[in-house]
This record gives structure tokens, sequence and C-alpha cells, in this order.
């Protein structure tokens, strides 16, 4: 981390250290038990709240740190060092909080917040689609008034922590739809056992193992008129109002994963001999280390450039697209080629390798995809 350590604060750094302590003495001896069983991991979130690591974003009144948003990309990383999962756990439930804290009331606020900081309440954002992807000017989920409340139908794909989530926030249309915005809503939706006509269907991938997402179906789901968090038709702002803290904190997920490989492909690489002499001591393994420490390093610029910029500017889209899919493409090249520098050795189960690989995979997928991002770079360089 020397390439950004003179800029760090006092508070980015002990930030940092708190979640490397939580990574090493709680994640660390969790990471493979998780893997295997494939559970959420609420107790280990839950400690992560006793670590104050699910407020960093979060106001002071509430329990939060009201940290900057270097210190939250420092963390994740520190954390997806250990488990890629526990780290994507951990940031769909933070903005999941974050936008109570912008645009929930004060009761909304005070109900909410302090326990999600604690770990005591998971958060969900449910916004993506089956035929929408995460688009809210396309949404079909329907949130209907009536006698004061509302009544919401409608299918959503691909919700961190949808189904173990105490507390959803769901984003629907509202009907009869007013002209702003076309009505797109953010609602406060309790979780399956607490609501009736909210079900789940987990979804299994090849990667993040324990980490939850899957599928909820909305079926005639009564939230009441203090429910709407905002107003109607702040839907838009409320979703995309993190998207580019999103892309970045996953580019730090990715460079965490990455950086985990790293280590284990330069240790191998000093230990095994072959011929007589350590393997790293033969050009083509030389090379590999060296285009991984450098993609890592690109990698990280991008990241925490974009975190800075969120952090002491307003943020920009163009430098968020590039840090995610960057982060991404790396987290991939680097997990992929410490499996090659280990040989038949880095296939192996018993070794964290082809978990690496597997978690980094959906990196550049999830948060919109790399192609996406590609897009959104491009068009914005060519002021389109």
């Amino acid at each position: 981390m020397a390439l950004i350590e003179s800029a760090l604060s006092a508070e980015n750094r002990e930030i940092r250290a708190r979640a490397a302590e939580f990574a090493t003495d709680v994640v660390a001896p969790r990471a493979e038990e998780i893997e295997v069983t494939d559970e959420f991991p609420r107790d280990v979130m839950e400690v992560a709240g006793d670590y104050d690591l699910l407020g960093i974003l979060l106001p002071e009144e509430y329990g939060g740190l009201d940290s900057d948003f270097v210190s939250y990309c420092l963390a994740v990383e520190e954390i997806a060092q250990e488990s890629g999962a526990v780290a994507e756990s951990i940031q769909g439930h933070t903005f999941a909080a974050v936008p109570i804290a912008q645009f929930g009331t004060e009761q909304q606020c005070d109900e909410y917040l302090p326990s999600m900081i604690e770990g005591d309440t998971m958060g969900a954002m449910l916004l993506t689609e089956p035929g929408a992807g995460s688009s809210p000017s396309e949404l079909s989920t329907t949130a209907e008034t009536h006698a004061g409340d509302y009544i919401i139908s409608g299918e959503k794909a691909f919700g961190t922590n949808a189904g173990v989530a105490d507390l959803h926030l769901v984003v629907a249309r509202v009907q009869p739809s007013p002209d702003d915005s076309h009505g797109v809503s953010v609602f406060l939706v309790p979780g399956t056992n607490k609501t009736s006509g909210f079900t789940f269907d987990r979804t299994e991938f090849m990667g993040m193992r324990g980490h939850v997402t899957g599928d909820s179906t909305l079926e005639g789901v009564v939230v009441p008129d203090d429910g709407l968090l905002g107003e109607i038709g702040q839907g838009f702002r409320i979703a995309m109002g993190t998207i580019d803290m999103a892309r970045t904190g996953l580019g730090a997920i990715g460079n965490g994963i990455a950086n985990a490989a790293f280590d284990h492909a330069v240790e191998y690489a000093g230990e095994r001999e072959q011929g007589g002499q350590p393997v790293g001591s033969y050009q083509a393994v030389q090379v590999l280390i060296a285009e991984m420490d450098a993609r890592l390093d690109s990698a990280r610029h991008l990241v925490y450039n974009s975190a800075a910029t969120i952090a002491y500017e307003s943020g920009d889209t163009r430098t968020s697209s590039k840090a995610k899919f960057v982060a991404s493409d790396v987290a991939e090249f680097v997990t992929r080629n410490a499996m090659q520098v280990h040989g038949g050795k880095g296939y192996r189960k018993d070794l964290p390798l082809e978990r690496y690989y597997r978690d980094a995979k959906i990196l550049s997928i999830i948060g919109g995809t790399t192609e996406i991002q590609k897009t959104t770079v491009a068009s914005a360089a060519l002021g389109l």
C-alpha cells in the first residue's frame, strides 16, 4: 500500500488497522468454513459491527464513524484478502444503510441506523429486475397507493443479502404514476419472515460462497405510508446515488482478492525448488510476477483515485467506472496467474487459490459488467 501511504490520514490508517485485525482474527479462521457450508455468516457480520466496520460512512449520532470513502475502501480491501464473500456482504449492507442516512426521516434513521451499524439488522437493496437489469427507468415492479398504504408487486433479481436481510430497500414505480421521474420510489420492507407476500429464492454461484444473492418476489406486499424512503419520484436519485461508491468499492474488493493471491504466488515462487533452484529464479515465472505486481498497483491507483474523488470532491462516474473494470480485470488476471505459478498445486482445493479465482470472476459482472463500464468511460471521453 506504499502507493498511497503518504496521503492517508491518521483516521484512514486507524480504520485500515481495525479492518486488518478483524480480517485476521475473525474472518480468516472462518473463511474456509463459509466456503464449504455456503451459509451467510451472520455471526461474522455481527462482529464486524463490534469492530465499527458497518458504520464507516454513517453519522456518529447513530453510532457510526462518519469517516470518508477512502477509509471504507481500505477496510473492504483488507477484509477481501481473507474472504471476498464477507467483504461483498458488508458492501451490500453498507449501501442499504447509506441511503437511509441520506434520505430517511428522523424516525426512520432512529429506527434502523443504530441496529444496522451494530450488525443486529442486516440490509439489502433490491433494484435489479429480470427484465430491466439495474435501470430504474425500466422497472416493472409497482407500488399501488391504497388507503394510505402502498401495495408492492413485482420481481427482483441478484439482490445482495436478499432474504437474509432484516430490511430491504425495494425500488418500485408508484401507480398511478405522477409525472416526476415516472414515480420511481424506494420503500423500506422488513425481511421475508416478517412480511406477507415477500418470498426469496436463493441462487447458487460458482464463487463468493456464503455471500447470499438471489431473486425475490413481492405479491401484494403492504407497506405503510411511513415506509416510503424520501419522496415519491426520488427513487432514481436514491438508487443511483451510491453507484460511484458501489463500483469503486467493488474495485477495492477486487484488489484485496488479487493481493492475497499475489502474496501466495510470491511466497511459493521463493520456496518451491525445481532443478535445484527456486522457481522464482526462472524468467518465465518472473515475468508473471512482474505483470501481476504492476497491474495490481495500477488497479490501486485507479481505485483510490476514485475513492479520493468521492471523499473530497463529488465523485465522477467515468473515474469510478475505470476503477471498477480495471480492478475487476486485474483481480481475474492475478488470481489466474497465481494458480499458474503454483502449477498443479494451484488447482487443488486444499489451497485457497481456486477460491480466489472463482470469487474474482463475479466482479466483472456485478455492479455493471465490464462492457458497460467501458461504454460509460468511452461515452464520457467522447462527449456523447
